[in-house]
């Protein structure tokens, strides 16, 4: 009998706060895919993805504080302690590009930023479903499927992002290229850390098929 088939109720905790963060880093990407398409109006909406940060940064000091308290646990302590700080570190990655974007006080989107954001909201979405698929754990493929759409995702930004810089040699204003690539490269940092997640849930699945 594995350890998820005699957890006790309270333990069950991990999976609730795993799930809240996954939800947080969704609203924080939905809210970075609304700034990248309504620039300049929008950058206000900055703040409530700091409030997200904010929020993410207690639901990992939770995790830690009742693994620190829990004898059985759904998953492997190692496990819970790698899962959760790259968690944290996508949100952190979306906070920083936002303030970022918003600092530079873009006078308007491009279509590169949009795509760049979608994707990312893209991601968050799996995320989300890889950590539910994760706490019922049926079979390893379940979160694989999504771990591996992350990854094709994380691809096509990888991809995005060498595009965009080329197209901003284009433009001859120096100061924009500088801005724009700066945030391109935030943007991409945000998918590796999408992409670190990734190949965390699946590991942990993998461990317990």
């Amino acid at each position: 009998m594995r350890i998820r088939d005699i957890i006790l109720p309270e333990d069950k905790i991990f999976f609730t706060l795993f799930k809240e963060m996954s939800q947080m880093i969704s609203e924080a990407s939905v809210t970075l895919n609304e700034i990248t398409h309504e620039l300049p109006d929008s950058t206000e909406k900055s703040h409530k993805v700091r409030q997200f940060e904010h929020k993410c940064d207690e639901i990992t000091r939770r995790i830690y504080e009742q693994l620190n308290e829990s004898l059985i646990t759904p998953l492997e302590p190692e496990e819970i302690s790698r899962l959760a700080p790259v968690m944290d570190d996508v949100m952190d990655r979306i906070d920083r590009v936002t303030q970022q974007i918003c600092n530079y006080e873009l006078a308007e989107s491009n279509e590169n930023l949009k795509e760049f954001s979608y994707l990312i909201m893209l991601s968050a979405t799996e995320i989300i479903e890889a950590v539910s698929a994760l706490e019922k754990l049926k079979s390893p493929e379940d979160v694989k499927s999504h771990t591996t759409e992350i990854n094709r995702i994380y691809n096509l930004t990888i991809e995005l992002q060498a595009k965009a810089v080329l197209d901003l040699f284009k433009t001859k204003d120096l100061l924009l290229i500088i801005k724009l690539k700066d945030v391109y490269e935030g943007l991409g940092r945000v998918m590796e850390k999408c992409n670190d997640v990734g190949h965390a849930l699946n590991d942990i699945a993998m461990s317990h098929a």
